[in-house]
Formats: structure tokens, C-alpha cells, sequence
């Protein structure tokens, strides 16, 4: 915790802190979660059960990963974002503020599957503010989820998805836009 030191009595059952923790105000950390050296938690964020978060991971104020969730080195989850139950985000994927994951989706960073020179950067997806997606959705590397855009559950993202656009299906298929009334700032 930022400012002060951790007690025992302080700790879920089970957690595990690496070196270096920075751990906001108001943080809720469930039972048997690891975390890594260098991750940053902001203030009122929400870590649920059984969660890993790897190095240098930054989760902003207010956000929440679910319950057997896998955050990769590196990840950048925003304010206010949720991160729902099972989720894995491969290293390089940034999330930005007020986004929405349903459970169950998987974030891949490597289109070669492990077959490339030792210093090829892995590229993760790019969600962009107040965008949401679906449950079991999978999305390829170095994809980038336009601001406000709607992925609908089981969708398979191969390709970038604009502002705004509704996508659906397998691979994902734009199917119309997000209506005015849908969109953020009518539901804050």
C-alpha cells in the first residue's frame, strides 16, 4: 500500500507480493492472487481470486480484474476498466480508461506462434477508450478496438475495428454502429 507498510493481517489468504508492489488506497485483493515485482494498482481498483498480475503491470484507479485472471508482463489495464472472470491478456495489450471485457476473453500478442528471431517484439491488442467486448472472444495480435465500439460475445477479431462499429461473428464482421444512446456519457 502506497504510503504504508502491509501487516500480515493486511494480506488475502494465499497472496503473494513481489518487490516493489505499489498498491493504491481502498484496494480489494482476493484470496490467492499473485503479483509481481513492479506492478502498480491504483486506488479503489478491485483484484479478484486466484489472480496473477506479472511484472511491471499497471492497474489504473477504480478497475477491476475478475477471478482467474492472467495479466502478462507489461499489460496497462485503464481507469475504471473491468476486466471480467478468466480473462488472459497477453503482454503488450493495452486497455485504455472505462472498458468493458466480458469473461472469458483471450488477448494473444504473437501471430508467428513463438517462430521468430529472439528479438522480435511481441505486439499485443489495443482497446481504446469505453470500448466493449463480449464473452469468449478471442483477439489477435496487435489488433486495435476502436473508442466506444461494441464486440459481440464469441466474435473472433482478426482485423481492426473502427469507432464506434458493432462486430459480430467469425471471423468479426462489422454489423452496424453503437447508437447515440449506447455510447458512454449517457450512462455515467
Amino acid at each position: 500500500m502506497s504510503g504504508a507498510a502491509l501487516q500480515p493481517s493486511d494480506l488475502a489468504p494465499g497472496l503473494l507480493l513481489g518487490a516493489g508492489v505499489e498498491i493504491g488506497a481502498g484496494v480489494l485483493i482476493g484470496g490467492y492472487a499473485i503479483i509481481h515485482a513492479g506492478v502498480e494498482i491504483g486506488a479503489g481498483a478491485r483484484i479478484g481470486d486466484h489472480v496473477q498480475i506479472r511484472d511491471g503491470a499497471k492497474i489504473g484507479p477504480g478497475a477491476t480484474v475478475g477471478s482467474l485472471s492472467s495479466v502478462d508482463p507489461g499489460v496497462r489495464i485503464g481507469a475504471r476498466s473491468s476486466v471480467q472472470a478468466r480473462c488472459y491478456l497477453s503482454a503488450g495489450t493495452v486497455v485504455e480508461d472505462d472498458v468493458f471485457i466480458g469473461p472469458g476473453v483471450t488477448f494473444a500478442n504473437d501471430n508467428t506462434m513463438d517462430r521468430h528471431p529472439q528479438e522480435f517484439e511481441l505486439e499485443g491488442p489495443l482497446l481504446r477508450r469505453a470500448c466493449r467486448v463480449g464473452a469468449g472472444v478471442v483477439i489477435c495480435p496487435a489488433i486495435e478496438i476502436g473508442e466506444e465500439a461494441f464486440v459481440a460475445a464469441g466474435a473472433v477479431v482478426v482485423s481492426d475495428i473502427a469507432p464506434r462499429s458493432v462486430v459480430m461473428g467469425v471471423p468479426a464482421r462489422s454489423v452496424r454502429e453503437v447508437p447515440d444512446e449506447d455510447l458512454l456519457e449517457r450512462w455515467r
